[in-house]
Order: C-alpha cells, then sequence, then structure tokens
C-alpha cells in the first residue's frame, strides 16, 4: 500500500467519526429538548404519564446514539482527498493523484510521485484533530439541568389528570391482584389429592360387605367389626362432613333479590342430593353471557349488558350464600363481581371480562368440590345410622347377612334393619328410641279442667354426674363465690360428659347439632 492510500484510509476514518461526534451532539440536543418539554407538560400540567425518573434520562443519549448512526455515511476518496488538500495547502495535489488512476496521461507518474512524497510529510491526526471539548460540556451542562428538573420540578395537576390515571393505575393493580388469587386458589385445586372420596367408597364397600356376611350366632365378632367400621367411618365423616355443609342442608328457603323461588327451592333440594347441576348450568349461561359481551366493541349496549350481567351474577352469589354459605364459592363469586364492575372502564374491558370468566370457572370447580363433599357427607350419615341399628341387632344376636344378599346401597340396609327392629319390638314398647311402638297411634283425649297435684317446681340437686354418696349441712355462712365456683364446675362436667359421648358415637349424627346448641346455651353463673 503506497503512502499516498495509507493517509487517505487513515484521513477516511476520522472523518467518519467526527461525522458521528458532530451527529451525536446535534440528536442529543435535539431529543434533550424533546425531553424538558414532554417533562414540563407531564409535572406542571399533567398532560402525560409521570414516568421521569433519573434513570429515564437515559433514553436521551439513546435516542441521539440511534439518531446518529441513521445520518451515518462514509465519504468517498475525492471527498477525503480535498479535504487533505485543503488542510495541507498542497494545492489540490492529492485529488489530482486520486483522479489520476482513472485519467491516462504523460503527467501521471509525475503527479503519484510528487503525493508520495507529501504524504510522508503529513499525519492524519494533525490534518484533522479531534474537538471533542465542546461536545461534552454541552452535553453535562444539558443533563445537569434535566435532572434538576426530574428531581425537584413539582407535580401539579390543574386538569385532575393525574388523579384519573392514578385510580386506573389503582384498579389495574387490583385486577392484577385479583386474577393472582384465582390462579393461586385454581393451583391449590390441582394439587388437593382426590382420596376422600375413594376412602368413602372403600369404607361403604367394606361395611357392606360386612353386614352380608354377619352371622346371628357370632354376637361378639360381629359387635367388634361394627365398631371398627364405626370408628372409620366416623372419622371420614367428621373429616369431610365440616360445619360448612351440615349448615348446607339445615338452611331454610329463603328468596334472593329477583329470582324465581321455584328455582332457589329446587336447588335447595338439589343440594340435599349432593347435586348442584342446576346452579352449575345457571353458571353456565352467565358465563357464555360474558364470552359474547367479551368479543363486543365498546358501546353503550354492551355498558348496559354489563350491568344487567352483573345484577345477575349478583343475585347467584346472593343465592349460593343462602344455599350453602361455601367460603370458597363465595370468595370465587366475589372476585367475578369485582372483576366485572373494573371491565366496566373502558380501558380495563378486555382484560376484566377474561378474568371474570376464569374466575367463573373456579367457581364451577368450587361447586364439584361442594357437591362431592355433601354427597360422601350424606353417605357417611347414613351410614353411621345403619351402623347404630345393626349394633343393636347384632347386640341381640339379630344381625343376619343372609337376609343382606339383596340390599344395594345404605338405603335397602336402612329400610331392612329399620324393619327387623320393629318386628323385634315387645308390644307397646319401642327399641332403644328407634321408631314407635306398637299401637294404632291415636291420641289420647285430654280434659284441663280436672285438678290435678301437679306442681310446677324446680328440682335444688346439684347437677353433677354419678349418684349423690353424701350430703353434710351445717349452719354457717359459706366463702364468696363458693356456689358459683361449684355451679360452674357441675356445668363444664354436664358438657364435657356430652362431649365425649358424642366422640364416642354413642349419639346419632343427626342430633350432635341440635344437643351441643342445647347445652351451650346453659349458663355458667348461676
Amino acid at each position: 500500500m503506497s503512502q499516498t492510500q495509507r493517509l487517505i484510509r487513515q484521513t477516511a476514518r476520522r472523518q467518519v467519526l467526527v461525522s458521528f461526534g458532530r451527529s451525536f451532539h446535534l440528536a442529543l440536543l435535539i431529543a434533550a429538548g424533546a425531553y424538558a418539554c414532554l417533562l414540563f407538560s407531564s409535572r406542571l400540567l399533567a398532560l402525560l404519564p409521570n414516568w421521569f425518573q433519573p434513570l429515564s434520562l437515559l433514553v436521551i443519549p439513546g435516542l441521539a446514539f440511534a439518531g446518529a448512526l441513521v445520518v451515518l455515511r462514509r465519504p468517498s476518496p475525492r471527498e477525503t482527498a480535498r479535504l487533505i488538500d485543503a488542510r495541507s495547502g498542497s494545492k489540490e495535489l492529492f485529488l489530482t493523484a486520486v483522479l489520476a488512476d482513472d485519467a491516462p496521461g504523460e503527467f501521471q507518474p509525475v503527479v503519484v510521485q510528487q503525493a508520495e512524497q507529501r504524504a510522508t510529510t503529513l499525519r492524519a491526526d494533525k490534518l484533522l484533530p479531534f474537538q471533542w471539548q465542546r461536545g461534552a460540556r454541552d452535553g453535562a451542562l444539558t443533563f445537569a439541568m434535566l435532572g434538576l428538573g426530574v428531581l425537584f420540578l413539582p407535580q401539579l395537576d390543574p386538569f385532575k389528570k393525574e388523579a384519573a390515571r392514578q385510580k386506573v393505575s389503582a384498579q389495574e393493580q387490583r385486577l392484577i391482584a385479583t386474577q393472582k388469587l384465582t390462579e393461586v386458589r385454581r393451583a391449590e385445586i390441582a394439587e388437593q389429592p382426590a382420596t376422600d372420596s375413594e376412602q368413602v367408597k372403600q369404607a361403604l364397600a367394606q361395611l357392606e360387605k360386612t353386614f352380608k356376611q354377619a352371622k346371628p350366632l357370632e354376637r361378639e365378632a360381629n359387635l367388634k367389626q361394627l365398631g371398627e367400621h364405626q370408628k372409620e367411618i366416623g372419622e371420614l365423616w367428621r373429616k369431610v362432613s365440616n360445619d360448612q355443609l351440615r349448615n348446607a342442608l339445615d338452611k331454610s328457603a329463603q328468596s334472593f333479590g329477583q329470582a324465581d323461588p321455584k328455582k332457589l327451592e329446587q336447588w335447595r333440594e338439589e343440594l340435599k342430593r349432593g347435586d348442584l347441576s342446576g346452579v352449575k348450568k345457571e353458571l353456565e349461561a352467565i358465563r357464555e353471557q360474558m364470552k359474547q359481551l367479551a368479543e363486543q366493541p365498546d358501546s353503550a349496549e354492551k355498558r348496559a349488558a354489563q350491568e344487567q350481567l352483573a345484577q345477575k351474577l349478583n343475585q347467584l352469589a346472593n343465592g349460593m350464600k343462602q344455599l350453602a354459605d361455601s367460603p370458597k364459592v363465595n370468595a370465587a363469586l366475589a372476585r367475578a363481581l369485582e372483576q366485572m364492575d373494573l371491565a366496566k372502564l373502558g380501558q380495563l374491558s378486555k382484560d376484566g371480562m377474561k378474568a371474570a370468566m376464569d374466575s367463573l370457572n373456579l367457581t364451577q370447580q368450587e361447586l364439584d368440590q361442594l357437591a362431592q363433599g355433601l354427597k360422601d357427607g350424606k353417605q357417611l350419615e347414613e351410614a353411621l345410622k345403619n351402623l347404630q341399628m345393626a349394633k343393636q341387632l347384632a347386640d341381640g344376636a339379630k344381625l343376619d347377612g343372609g337376609e343382606c344378599k339383596e340390599c344395594n346401597g345404605m338405603g335397602d340396609y336402612a329400610k331392612l334393619f329399620a324393619a327387623k327392629m320393629g318386628s323385634s319390638q315387645e308390644p307397646g314398647q319401642g327399641m332403644a328410641g328407634m321408631g314407635p311402638g306398637i299401637g294404632n297411634g291415636a291420641k289420647r283425649p285430654e280434659d284441663d279442667s280436672v285438678e290435678t297435684g301437679f306442681k310446677t317446681e324446680k328440682a335444688t340437686s346439684q347437677l353433677s354426674g354419678g349418684k349423690m354418696l353424701l350430703e353434710w349441712k351445717t349452719a354457717e355462712v359459706g366463702e364468696t363465690g363458693a356456689r358459683t365456683e361449684e355451679y360452674r364446675e357441675a356445668v363444664q362436667q354436664v358438657k364435657q360428659g356430652v362431649s365425649e359421648a358424642i366422640q364416642q358415637e354413642q349419639v346419632p349424627p343427626g342430633y350432635h347439632d341440635t344437643i351441643k346448641r342445647y347445652f351451650d346455651t346453659l349458663p355458667e353463673k348461676k
């Protein structure tokens, strides 16, 4: 490579760098000016969102760098030769040398030789030095002024634009939070083992097998096996039949909103059987309407339809509180209602409707779990009642598995055992409170005008377990609070005895809640 060519290439590279620096400096000032205008519009007029933070200043050099690259171009050899001639005073020597390669002539070797000699005395950094001090000064001052503006320029809101944006942002964050709650609950349902229902089926199958294999003369063996089944099924019943499920079956019919009372009563009867198909059908209809609305563009008709659909969903939510009052179902429906309210906003319409549909899908899963729990609890309660009767029959050596061969399900066993216990009663007597005695069932006449020696009195004996073995009376003043303490202890002993009887399954499950409520009303102070 000749000296002339080397000098031209070195100078051309410096031309590129100098051109890029000038373009970057100009683009930096333009970007800084635009940033300042946006900053003033956001802070003083609140016309734009306030995203101006110290790190946002990095946008300015980024934009300037990109703009400088866009306009950057490489100079041609002729332009570089002219620059060298102008800076070195060589009177177009290098330009002639560059053009001499393309133009024949007898003076060409002489021009090239003179250019080579001149090139050995020139340096590219002297011909085109970098002058960066001015650009660096301007950039530093610009960034300093904009940084002070970002840190100390106050936020004003003369047109209430910022308040409206903050409200929308808070609603958007709330929508995201409800979506996360739905996702977390869906993951919990997916991770829950589906073993409870299988355990219930296996326990009931084993109980039926015991019923069919029972022999009247094997009294002790029958009672032992029935006791083991009673313990196992009792534990399962306490596991799957919580207070929520038991209360679901005890609620009285009530109307809600504009709902059809007949439809509500139908749902209640289905719920007693562990069937929620009617509620699921209503939920599916709401979900389909919601899906159709999500695909429609924003309009007054859409907003009116959303309002009507929200009212319908609200009625369903209130109805579910009265039907079963399941906290998990109620929570899913409440999130769906909240998300539908958020969907009424233009900015969150699409996301809100999608989130509401996800919550309704979760409600469907919660209803499936509720229905299964109700069904399992009902089956186990019937099994416990059958066990009560079977134990009494076994105790009297009257439990015969040969009579159970045609039975299929706890309902058939209940009829069989009730019939056997009724036929085994003595005339005029019931058996352990399980059904009436033998008689025509007619009511006997009463005459309230007849005078009797009946007196309404209250027993003065102490409430305590067991018999009273000794009573000692003294004529002295008792200690303050002694009687109250004795009464409190007596009441607690009675409650404890009842609780133990319930836990040992000596009381049928259907009477548990009534007995507990009665003894809970006893005052602990006299």
